[in-house]
């Protein structure tokens, strides 16, 4: 969250600069109409360097909209601009008379800093202290001394600005501190509550032991299929698998050795079928195939082939060819595919298929074990 609450920070001191540097662009030359007012001699020359400051400043704003340098450090290049302007204000002062409306300039940039610039007040310290000790230069510097009044001005006016920019900036940061961990917290909270969801879902629809859909989204999904039949006229098929002799099963091997054996003929099902086609377990040994788009000669290839292939399955310590396979094969087309009727065709070739075990009951007849159609593919019936 650390990385996160850091970047969200970066954004908003990246907007917040070039919020600043627009206004200072346009205001720090537009302030020469002052300079015409109150020290008309000087504006000239005011000017010349009003229009050069304009030079870093436009370059400090362009990186910080357009080069990736601005994306890393926007707090920096907003400080820049600033001290652009404090550094034109502070060379300004000891010339004139009249030195409030400069000094206030001064507080202009120190405001902006605290007040608009969303980073960490260390900036806002650094402005502060810059400026200060550029004014103090300044004022050593010149070349006549200042009066006490305008000294007593300067330092009033600037010693506000200060106060007023680090109690602003400080609790604007604490506020979007708080403002950004709780936002971020809330996200973490909805991801972690949207994965909790598709985990439910997942698990409201899945079988446990096998993976495979399970009852409910079986019959979602063989009544959604049956609609689109309907619709376009096309086929869907079924075919119910049967584990022969599942009791016994357990009975030889205990529960472990059947789910074992249930686990291995889900993944051979799931493995040779296409992926709109669904593999689902209707409890006990019971499951099922659902082949959208498939018609009777498909569906009962892809039957026969599940057989044989699961009668060459040898879970651990199942004898070979102990596990076999009943399955029973169901086609409905266009307006006769409803899911009653289609499962209930299927369930009775399975119990036709039942009959000699290791078979495929289809509306067709029940073809025999070993018969050509039971040789394996190479592929996924499509």
């Amino acid at each position: 969250m650390a990385d996160r609450l850091r970047e969200a920070m970066s954004g908003r001191a990246r907007t917040s600069g070039l919020i600043v540097a627009v206004a200072a662009l346009v205001v720090f030359p537009a302030w020469s109409g002052f300079d015409l007012l109150l020290e008309p001699g000087l504006a000239p020359s005011f000017l010349v360097v009003r229009l050069a400051g304009l030079a870093p400043m436009g370059i400090a704003a362009w990186l910080l909209w357009r080069h990736p340098v601005g994306r890393r450090h926007p707090e920096l290049l907003t400080v820049v601009i600033l001290a652009v302007v404090q550094a034109a204000v502070v060379w300004m002062i000891p010339q004139v008379d009249t030195v409030e409306p400069y000094v206030l300039g001064l507080s202009v940039a120190l405001n902006a800093c605290g007040c608009l610039l969303a980073s960490h007040p260390r900036w806002t310290i650094g402005l502060v202290v810059a400026t200060w000790l550029a004014l103090a230069g300044a004022v050593v510097l010149a070349p006549t001394a200042l009066p006490v009044r305008a000294l007593a001005i300067a330092a009033f006016y600037l010693a506000t600005a200060t106060l007023v920019a680090l109690v602003a900036h400080v609790h604007r940061y604490r506020l979007a501190l708080r403002e950004l961990e709780t936002r971020l917290r809330l996200e973490q909270e909805q991801r972690r509550t949207a994965a909790l969801l598709s985990e439910l879902q997942r698990l409201s629809q899945e079988d446990p032991l096998t993976g495979l859909a399970n009852r409910r989204r079986w019959d979602a999904e063989l009544e959604s299929a049956c609609a689109e039949a309907r619709r376009g006229g096309t086929s869907v098929a079924v075919v119910l698998v049967d584990l022969d002799h599942f009791k016994q099963v357990n009975d030889r091997h205990g529960h472990a050795g059947g789910d074992g054996a249930l686990t291995r003929v889900a993944a051979l099902l799931a493995e040779r079928v296409r992926g709109d086609d669904v593999v689902a377990r209707l409890g006990g040994d019971e499951l099922a195939v659902l082949l959208p788009g498939t018609d009777l000669e498909r569906a009962v290839e892809l039957a026969e082939r599940l057989r044989c292939e699961a009668a060459g399955l040898q879970p651990p310590r199942f004898a070979p060819g102990e596990l076999t396979l009943s399955l029973g094969v169901a086609v409905a087309s266009g307006e006769q595919a409803y899911p009653a009727e289609l499962m209930s065709q299927a369930d009775g070739h399975l119990y036709r298929a039942k009959v000699t075990r290791n078979a495929v009951g289809a509306p067709d007849g029940v073809p025999p074990p070993g018969a050509e159609i039971g040789r394996a593919l190479p592929h996924p019936v499509r």
